[in-house]
């Protein structure tokens, strides 16, 4: 009799196992390809944010409409710009007025006199901007300071400058140096605290300026070059009889003028600094947290940055330098400034040695603690020049 052995089952096909492979691979696939977009786009975020940061733009923006223009006043939207008290101008294209104090107003509009009309004809849906700066043109038209169109050699080729003549060009200059963006018409404001000291001031522009020689690239550099013309300006002031110079920078111009301090300064007497950039990183990560980006967008964006006008904007937080600070520095910071960082500046003038920082705190906005109260800005400046020079 013959037994019959049953087979032994085969082994199961590893089908599963193969499925799930199969399946593994077009969804590693999809992830990678999720993972490469979002890539993109944060890289694209960040490239169009350092974008910019660097951009060279001497555009006007007039964004507010005037509703009306009669008897001496102006009606304007009711905004942060508009019902500020001080001393501050509206512009408009072609035309410009220097405002009065608010009179009247409800929550939707504010009535200002209109101290005078400089030029142009203020009417009724002009659109305008309330100017800071207040003045425009040159030093004589503006302010009636005699001065002269002068050139000074740079790197990046010649120069132009207001120079405002002091009672002797042997003597302490003041240089001033505006900010990003900006122009030689930022730096009125101190023009005739410094000129009643009889100290001569020149106003300078640098690469990228209207009427001034590009960079290389066409790209704002944070200063990062830019602060060599500063050094360009001081020579030429040594060149033409300066015993030394205070350097007076605005916003990016204060960045530039405390990196010309830590390359030499034997020749600066002291410095004054208007709303300075004082730590990029610090005002980068504030304007990116402005326009909402998250911080790991920012970052990238400060990377790209660097890469693309070779800076290392870790050497612009100055605060790393105020402990060995030797020169006297008069700082102004606004309260309200949406542009730049005030923390670093707080922190430079903490971290100085005692007496080297005038740290003055006023309210408004970027670069306008002249524009809120213009006596007592020129007080400190006035007595801080008396002192340096």
């Amino acid at each position: 009799m013959s037994t019959i052995v049953p087979e032994s089952p085969a082994p199961a096909a590893p089908e599963p196992r193969v499925r799930r492979r199969r399946r593994a691979r077009p969804l590693m696939a999809a992830a990678v390809a999720v993972i490469v977009l979002l890539s993109a786009a944060v890289g694209g975020i960040g490239w169009y944010f350092a974008g910019v940061a660097i951009e060279v733009d001497h555009s006007d923006d007039y964004s507010l409409t005037v509703l009306d223009a009669a008897n001496g006043t102006v009606t304007l939207p009711r905004e942060d710009s508009t019902e500020r008290a001080g001393t501050w101008a509206l512009a408009w294209r072609n035309g410009r007025a220097l405002l009065g104090p608010v009179i009247s107003g409800n929550d939707a509009q504010v009535v200002r006199q209109v101290s005078s009309i400089v030029e142009g004809a203020l009417v009724k849906g002009t659109l305008a901007t309330v100017d800071h700066w207040v003045y425009d043109g040159d030093p004589k038209r503006a302010l009636g300071l005699d001065f002269q169109d002068v050139t000074y050699p740079s790197q990046a080729g010649p120069m132009p400058a207001w120079l405002i003549p002091g009672k002797s060009p042997e003597s302490t200059w003041v240089i001033g140096v505006h900010g990003r963006n900006a122009d030689k018409a930022e730096t009125f404001r101190a023009m005739k605290a410094v000129h009643a000291l009889g100290l001569p001031m020149m106003s300078i522009a640098y690469r990228n300026d209207v009427g001034a020689p590009p960079s290389g690239d066409g790209k704002n550099h944070l200063g990062d070059t830019e602060w060599r013309d500063v050094v360009s300006a001081m020579g030429y002031a040594r060149s033409n009889g300066a015993t030394g110079v205070v350097l007076y920078g605005w916003s990016m111009g204060g960045a530039m003028s405390v990196r010309t301090l830590r390359d030499d300064p034997t020749f600066i007497r002291g410095v004054v600094l208007d709303s300075p950039v004082l730590d990029w990183n610090a005002t980068l990560d504030m304007q990116g947290d402005a326009r909402n980006l998250p911080g790991f967008v920012t970052g990238v964006a400060k990377r790209v940055l660097e890469w693309r006008i070779g800076i290392d904007l870790s050497d612009y937080d100055q605060r790393r330098y105020a402990p060995k600070l030797r020169t006297p520095v008069l700082l102004f910071t606004a309260s309200d400034d949406a542009t730049v960082d005030n923390g670093a500046a707080y922190t430079f003038a903490r971290t100085a040695p005692p007496g080297m920082v005038t740290h003055i705190a006023t309210p408004g906005g970027h670069t306008e603690s002249w524009n809120v109260d213009p006596i007592a800005y020129e007080r400190a400046l006035t007595a801080f020049l008396e002192k340096v020079t």
